[in-house]
């Protein structure tokens, strides 16, 4: 097939494409698990070098969720697919079947108007014969580089979220040449390794991952990290792409999601804390009283309450080790463990006298003993 007719069949799938349309009845494509957790936390770690398990349902046009900026239409500035606007070569980053055909979610970096690479998607339903060339529905979307991405705390120089009837989750993101890694952690508790292909342009890379919930789990955090294993950033999608991105499930409001400590963790007999996806609630004995953490935040420390001496802190997934200080000086070190169903971390500290917690900051620090946040302990928790 010529280039010119190829183009021309790709011009006029996106003119009639009114959106994905996906098939009522569940189906499923193969899953494979990449890695089974052999670290203390007992993570199932699953694969997406390969097609992803999703459960689809029937949805209308997707809405497409820029991180930090809307998303543009695909034709809306030209194709992006077209040979004169790609920066690198397609590619089918996920194979879905849709209706019992055929469903390709292919990602691109193009630059349609000569003003910057934008990072585009398109999931295009295929006929049985791939040869022929014919689509039967397709939809896509593309968003810009972010504004700050030559800062070095920004590794995520684009990302896009695309929503589907309000069932479908897809994520969509580039990443700069200093990312080796990218572990995208679920609502409950998953952790999934990205497949990064390059985008042709500058030594970076791009994936993307499409689920259904409730029946498949919805992305909850990104976390990239450098060769050394280093955490270059943190996103979290809810923060980026609104409330509405996890489904509803509040603990507080008495629909459980994760628990910690869980049986067999090893974790203090008087301390319990109960999740939701965006919510905790802590309680235990020995005067620790029930206490909601009603709003857990987008930072590393996500989290926490004080008991008398006792300060009880929800972390990020991709903090592991916490300290008390005074200014310079080391008061405490704890590791922190995780939740069961749930992406979060949990640290106890005990023995903070009240002139302590009055001076003293809680820093949260990655492997590497990377600086990810602190706070005064004297201070409310971040919103």
């Amino acid at each position: 097939m010529s280039q010119q007719i190829e183009d021309r069949l790709r011009s006029a799938l996106r003119a009639e494409a009114e959106g994905v349309r996906l098939s009522t009845d569940p189906w499923q494509e193969n899953q494979r698990r990449v890695a089974a957790a052999t670290s203390r936390r007992g993570l199932r770690v699953l694969g997406i070098a390969a097609a992803l398990l999703v459960v689809a349902t029937l949805v209308g046009a997707s809405a497409l969720l820029g991180g930090g900026g809307s998303g543009m239409p695909a034709g809306g500035s030209g194709d992006p697919f077209s040979s004169e606007a790609l920066l690198g070569p397609p590619v089918e980053a996920e194979t879905l079947t849709v209706d019992g055909e055929q469903t390709v979610h292919t990602i691109v970096l193009s630059d349609m108007t000569g003003k910057g690479p934008n990072l585009c998607e398109q999931y295009a339903t295929m006929s049985a014969d791939r040869g022929s060339g014919d689509s039967s529905s397709g939809s896509g979307g593309c968003t810009p580089r972010d504004e700050a991405a030559d800062d070095p705390a920004v590794a995520f120089d684009w990302l896009m979220g695309t929503e589907g009837g309000g069932d479908i989750r897809g994520v969509t993101a580039g990443v700069d040449s200093r990312v080796a890694t990218v572990r995208i952690w679920m609502d409950n508790g998953d952790m999934v390794l990205a497949t990064l292909h390059p985008t042709g342009w500058d030594d970076t890379r791009m994936f993307a991952l499409t689920t259904q919930p409730p029946d498949a789990p919805t992305a909850q955090r990104l976390v990239a990290s450098g060769r050394d294993g280093n955490v270059l950033q943190a996103v979290d999608l809810a923060a980026s792409f609104g409330d509405d991105w996890l489904p509803a499930r509040r603990f507080c409001q008495g629909d459980e999601q994760g628990q910690w400590p869980f049986p067999g963790s090893g974790g203090p007999e008087d301390v319990a804390i109960s999740f939701g996806r965006t919510d905790a609630l802590v309680s235990g004995s020995a005067g620790i009283t029930p206490a909601c953490l009603e709003r857990l935040s987008s930072t590393a420390i996500a989290g926490r309450t004080t008991f008398g001496e006792v300060v009880i802190a929800v972390l990020a997934p991709e903090v592991e080790l916490v300290r008390v200080v005074d200014r310079d000086q080391l008061l405490q070190e704890r590791v922190v463990a995780p939740a069961q169903g749930s992406p979060w971390k949990v640290v106890v500290v005990r023995g903070l006298a009240a002139d302590v917690q009055a001076r003293a900051e809680l820093v949260a620090l990655d492997a590497h003993g990377i600086e990810l946040n602190r706070e005064f302990l004297s201070q409310p928790s971040s919103p």
